[in-house]
This record gives C-alpha cells, sequence and structure tokens, in this order.
C-alpha cells in the first residue's frame, strides 16, 4: 500500500462530518459525532476497497484493515441512540448522498472480500506451505474448534447476529488458513454469514432457521473433513 494511499485513508477517519447540527444537548452531539465517525468510516473502507482492487493494497493489509473497519462499524451502531438515528444502511447512504459502492456491498456482506472467497494472502497459508503434511495441524484443531464451538452456541439458544456473526466469521477464517480450496458446503456458511449480517440487532433466527443452519454447520463439517483426507 502506497503512503498516499494510507495518508488519504487515515485523513478520511479523522474527517468530521456535520451531520445534525440542530443537536444541542451534550447526549445529541456525541451522537451526532459517532455517526460523523461512521460517514468517515464509510469513506474509508470504500477507498481500502478501491485500493485492494487495483493491486494497491496486499491481501494481508487489506484483510486486517477491512475487518478492523467493519468491527468498528458494528460497534458503533451497538450503541441504541446511534442506531436509531442511523436508521439502516441504505436510508443513511441515501441521506447524505454516498457514493461508495465497494464500500456499501462489503457493509452488507460484513467480511472481506478475502475471507468470503478463501483469497490467500498474509494471513493465510497456502496448503503447500504448512510443512511435512497437507494441512498443518494448528490450523486444523482451530477450524475445527470453531466448527465445534459455532454448532454448540446454536444448540445452547444463541440466536440473535451480535452471538451468531463473530462466530460464522471466525469460523470461516479459521478454514480458509487450512486452505483456499472450495469444497461442499463452503458457499453454504458464507451466504448464513451473509443472512445473519444482515438481521437487524433485536432480531433473532427463528427455530427452524438455527435448525437449518445447525444442519448446514453438521454438513460442512463433514465435507471439510472429507476435504483434509
Amino acid at each position: 500500500m502506497g503512503s498516499d494511499d494510507s495518508e488519504f485513508i487515515v485523513s478520511k477517519l479523522q474527517d468530521e462530518i456535520p451531520l445534525f447540527d440542530h443537536f444541542t444537548t451534550a447526549e445529541q452531539r456525541e451522537t451526532a459525532e459517532t455517526l460523523a465517525d461512521i460517514y468517515s468510516l464509510i469513506i474509508a473502507l470504500d477507498h481500502v476497497e478501491k485500493a485492494y482492487l487495483r493491486d494497491s493494497l496486499s491481501g494481508e493489509d487489506y484483510t486486517v484493515i477491512a475487518n478492523k473497519l467493519l468491527t468498528q462499524y458494528k460497534v458503533y451502531l451497538s450503541n441504541e441512540q446511534v442506531a436509531k438515528e442511523f436508521g439502516d444502511l441504505q436510508e443513511f447512504k441515501d441521506k447524505y448522498s454516498i457514493n461508495a459502492s465497494n464500500a456499501i456491498t462489503r457493509i452488507e456482506r460484513g467480511i472481506p472480500v478475502t475471507v468470503e472467497h478463501a483469497i490467500q494472502g498474509g494471513d493465510s497459508k497456502d496448503s503447500t506451505s504448512l510443512g511435512n503434511s497437507k494441512f498443518g495441524g494448528k490450523a486444523v484443531a482451530e477450524a475445527t474448534g470453531n466448527f465445534i464451538t459455532t454448532m454448540d452456541a446454536l444448540k445452547l439458544n444463541y440466536r440473535t447476529k451480535d452471538q451468531l456473526h463473530p462466530l460464522m466469521s471466525a469460523l470461516l477464517l479459521s478454514v480458509n488458513r487450512v486452505s483456499s480450496q472450495d469444497f461442499e458446503q463452503r458457499k453454504n456458511l458464507v451466504q448464513w454469514i451473509v443472512k445473519i449480517n444482515k438481521m437487524k440487532a433485536a432480531e433473532k433466527l427463528s427455530e427452524d432457521d438455527a435448525r437449518e443452519l445447525l444442519f448446514s454447520l453438521d454438513a460442512a463439517y463433514k465435507s471439510f473433513y472429507t476435504l483434509l483426507e
């Protein structure tokens, strides 16, 4: 990543956007400042996406930065008052004429493009470089543990976006660390991550969806182990 790109992204995050001049109380001003931060974050993420697509940013650096920005976005909107004023992403985009299609798509997907498509980078090691065995034991153990943790969470009635999305994202990332090879049910995992990411904070998976997700995870777990054979 060039120094100009880095400086630009940092400057966008530092920009102050006067979104709500009519807010007068300290709490209202704090909410307005957070919304301004979200605005700047979306613009910054859009430039990160474009920099990666132009090969100005390595896959490793892109994954770290995109993950950080997506996490910050979720943390900002975990505040009830901020979420109320924000509305939804499309409303916010339209209201302030935000032209950042790459960032909007990435926020809607909820995971970096390198994670979604298992694109190798410094964060994920190819199976050919994992030592004497085809797959690294540590990476396999981590992925296995994440499968079990996520399935156990569903059995313990984890249903909300905040509970499930981090687990599903960590699972997919750990699977990618084992290998970038595609396998049956991997695309289904991505679809579930996107579906969960689009849920509202207070929304929960239905019992039917939870059972279907558990079935999908079990099928993906078996397909994953078939890949290791």
